[in-house]
């Protein structure tokens, strides 16, 4: 009887037996993020531009920024201030959608700088799981994606701030995206082009992390696959499961 219930109880803690809401509800539950971060990428593909898709795009982001958070194991007074922000911006939206009146410049520029935070969030979660499983290569890809929407946030402030962004004049948020990754995997079509010095530094800025990233991303989790789990007490403890005190 002592055995089998060592054995469940290893079964229990092995996260290859987790249901999806276990892991949702622990965290480092990647997949999902990437399924919300597609989801949002889609949105923003077939809606027209205007303020109502602004606004369900704005909630797809602030669900992603959360969501990012939560399974990157942030949790206490952090996640709970970035949660109001998040209610707050998407309440100020659907009052400036419903109301059909124009923002002030710079109002969402709050909401873009905590998405520019969340590739930092999850790469600080990913680097602390010594064995490399398949939450870590979602987390890295997730991280990867949200990086190309960062900079596509950062590419649309810019034009706020200074109309036109693009040498070719207005553009929609797709664009933004579709600019952003043409960049980030340095496929370089020519279609679109920065305006300004400032954006062509920025522009020459991403094309840099986005390889720099590959590469280093790459080589840890190459260094790191096949890495034994530390064992504790007898047992083979998988160390991204572990929480550090403070973090649940």
């Amino acid at each position: 009887m002592t055995g089998s219930a060592a054995v469940s109880q290893r079964m229990h803690h092995n996260p290859a037996h987790k249901s999806m809401w276990e892991r949702l509800i622990e965290g480092d539950s990647y997949g999902t993020l990437m399924i919300l971060i597609v989801v949002a990428y889609t949105v923003m593909a077939v809606t027209e531009d205007s303020k109502w898709s602004r606004t369900i795009v704005g909630v797809c982001f602030g669900a992603i920024l959360l969501l990012s958070l939560h399974t990157s194991h942030v949790r206490g007074k952090v996640i709970r201030f970035v949660a109001v922000i998040v209610a707050v911006f998407v309440v100020w939206c659907i009052v400036i959608a419903g109301l059909d009146t124009q923002p002030f410049i710079g109002a969402g520029h709050i909401m873009i700088a905590l998405v520019i935070t969340t590739p930092g969030v999850i790469l600080w979660r990913v680097f602390r799981h010594p064995v490399i499983n398949f939450e870590t290569i979602l987390g890295s890809i997730d991280a990867y994606m949200l990086l190309g929407i960062s900079f596509a946030a950062v590419y649309r402030m810019l034009d706020d701030v200074a109309p036109h962004f693009f040498a070719q004049g207005a553009a929609s948020g797709v664009k933004y995206l579709y600019f952003s990754f043409v960049v980030i995997t340095t496929l370089g079509f020519g279609d679109l082009t920065p305006r300004t010095d400032l954006g062509r530094v920025i522009v020459s800025l991403e094309a840099l992390v986005g390889q720099v990233f590959l590469v280093t991303i790459v080589a840890v989790l190459v260094s790191n696959l096949g890495r034994a789990a530390r064992r504790r007490g007898g047992q083979v403890v998988d160390p991204a499961d572990e929480i550090p005190p403070g973090e649940g």
